[in-house]
């Protein structure tokens, strides 16, 4: 796919990541808000996907809404060092932010990661932060199960996170030889044992989690959730059945909504026009019920 120019608008506003700033594509005058975030690695701009939903966004603009693609602690090569809830600060400090430009509906659309995002958002309880109006998440996957198959070092990187945690030194960053393959990414004792352990802070989506803690998860959400796994995701592992989860979900959280499902023919950053065209339509059908 040929790299071409495209236009955004930049927001800056308040936030713990210093010089923080939004950027805007999309239909401006609309009155609602798609927060995007994305995964390990991503940061404003890196999931293609994003342009052709803001494309179809502009054709159908009577929905109302434009995408704000944010940067975070966490974003690009950051989320070796960072966590979720760090992203819940800096997610809520946009969020404020767009209630106060007068944005009437506010959804986070998490890819990736991104989806750990929002369900670590969603517990208000914990963090206090400012409320919004729906959520999506496109290839919510675990990070615990995906990595164990493709990155070799993870017994060894795991069992020297944990003994690193209990030595009071959670924060420092692994040896590079220990994270070789974790996206290039200097990466703490924390936030591999996150990432890699049963129960992490990061573990919502292993297929092999409980049906208690499922619903508890589930559970949090007080607005709708559309859930969306890509049929052929590279980072699930052959033993998953997608559908099988997607339906548990349902069944879990009774926010969940019916359009909840599987794009069919495409991997992890749902790739080919056919699959985003998918994507585009079942999201603004799903805005349509808020």
């Amino acid at each position: 796919m040929p790299l071409e120019p495209f236009p955004v608008i930049a927001h800056p506003y308040r936030s713990p990541t210093p010089f923080s700033c939004a950027y805007e594509v999309g239909p401006t005058s609309a009155s609602k808000a798609i927060v995007f975030i994305g995964g390990l690695g991503d940061g404003p701009h890196t999931v293609p996907y994003v342009r052709s939903l803001a494309k179809r966004l502009v054709e159908a603009s009577e929905v109302g809404y434009s995408i704000f693609e944010i940067r975070m602690r966490s974003s690009f090569i950051g989320f070796g060092t960072s966590s979720l809830a760090n992203d819940v600060e800096d997610i809520s400090a946009l969020v404020d932010y767009l209630r106060g430009i007068g944005k009437k509906t506010i959804v986070l659309f998490g890819h990736s990661t991104g989806c750990q995002d929002c369900m670590e958002y969603s517990n208000y309880a914990k963090y206090q932060n400012s409320p919004v109006d729906g959520f999506i998440l496109q290839a919510p996957v675990s990070d615990r199960e995906g990595l164990a198959v493709s990155f070799p070092k993870y017994q060894e990187s795991l069992d020297l996170a944990n003994k690193m945690i209990a030595d009071g030194h959670g924060e420092d960053c692994l040896p590079k030889k220990y994270v070789h393959g974790m996206l290039g990414a200097p990466v703490s004792a924390y936030r591999v044992q996150s990432l890699c352990a049963k129960g992490g802070d990061d573990d919502y989506f292993s297929s092999d989690l409980d049906d208690e803690t499922v619903v508890k998860f589930w559970s949090r959400f007080e607005k709708p959730v559309l859930v969306l796994h890509s049929e052929e995701d590279e980072h699930v592992p052959k033993h998953v059945n997608q559908e099988e989860l997607n339906k548990r979900y349902q069944k879990a959280g009774k926010h969940v909504s019916s359009l909840s499902g599987i794009i069919p023919g495409t991997g992890h950053t749902v790739r080919g026009q056919e699959a985003r065209d998918w994507l585009a339509d079942r999201v603004i059908q799903f805005l349509g019920t808020l």
